[in-house]
């Protein structure tokens, strides 16, 4: 009697049938029959096996087990590219690099700044609190001096109105010479302001002049901090260079007789403000 079982016999019965044609994979049932056996070691019962033909995957150099490598497909800008993005994902994934597309960032809106506007957004801060400006220096007019005749200028203000400095005569006038990228400029605007409702009524006329800045931006800086005075732009600092600008805020405070009788440099307060118009506006 044969030791194999009937299992067996049934198995190689059917991998000798003439019935099976050529393309019935012997391989694939032998492993679905050891896969059976398995399972059944297991405890849990064998699932059926149906066999049918198909030719296998030819493994690939990189196949591990028999198994085909998945199929990718190339990258259709080349391996430059690749090259290229796995560089981009490695510096966004970085902190540094992080820091690094910040840094640059920064300096070209620094840099868009001051190509559009023509001037820093900014400079050094000077103990009195003013922030120092660079002017043309091409002034051929004597400089401002204490008790002499305040030197006349003529600006547009952003309503579209020519301003003459003479054409105050007989009034206290009080020049400002500010920007609007200034923070102590910004800083001393309520205090102006208020100072201009309540000496306004007593003669005091109030022009402020923003250097280094167009129309439109001056006059988008007025609306947004709610200036009533009049303002004018100075682009190319050319009043400012005659008054000898050399850092912002700068005050300048004339007479009734256009004499030039105080000069502020830096932010002014309420109570400097109150000591200026002293003889000035009021007694």
């Amino acid at each position: 009697m044969s030791d194999r079982s009937p299992r067996d016999a049934s198995l190689t019965e059917a991998l000798e049938d003439p019935i099976l044609d050529d393309d019935f994979d012997v391989e694939d049932l032998l492993e679905a029959e050891l896969n059976g056996e398995e399972d059944r070691a297991d405890g849990e019962p064998a699932s059926s096996v149906v066999a049918t033909p198909a030719s296998r995957p030819v493994p690939s150099s990189g196949a591990v087990d028999g198994l085909a490598e998945p199929e990718t497909k190339p990258d259709a800008a080349g391996p430059a590219s690749g090259g290229r993005r796995d560089l981009r994902e490695r510096i966004r994934s970085s902190r540094y690099g992080t820091l690094v597309v910040l840094l640059v960032t920064a300096g070209l809106v620094a840099a868009g700044m001051w190509l559009v506007d023509g001037r820093s957004p900014g400079g050094e801060t000077l103990p009195n609190g003013a922030t120092a400006v660079s002017i043309p220096g091409k002034s051929t007019v004597p400089p401002p001096k204490v008790g002499s005749p305040a030197q006349d200028f003529t600006v547009t203000t952003i309503d579209g109105k020519q301003v003459s400095l003479s054409q105050y005569k007989g009034k206290a006038v009080w020049v400002v010479f500010g920007a609007s990228w200034c923070a102590p400029c910004q800083a001393e605007v309520p205090d102006i302001e208020a100072a201009y409702q309540k000496y306004g009524p007593q003669g005091l006329e109030i022009l402020g002049i923003n250097i280094t800045e167009d129309t439109p931006t001056v006059r988008e800086y007025v609306e947004r901090v709610n200036i009533t005075f009049p303002v004018a732009a100075d682009p190319e600092s050319a009043v400012a260079d005659a008054y000898r600008v050399s850092a912002i805020p700068a005050h300048f405070f004339i007479d009734k007789d256009g004499v030039l009788k105080q000069i502020w440099q830096g932010s002014v307060s309420e109570t400097s403000i109150e000591a200026s118009m002293k003889g000035l506006v009021t007694p």
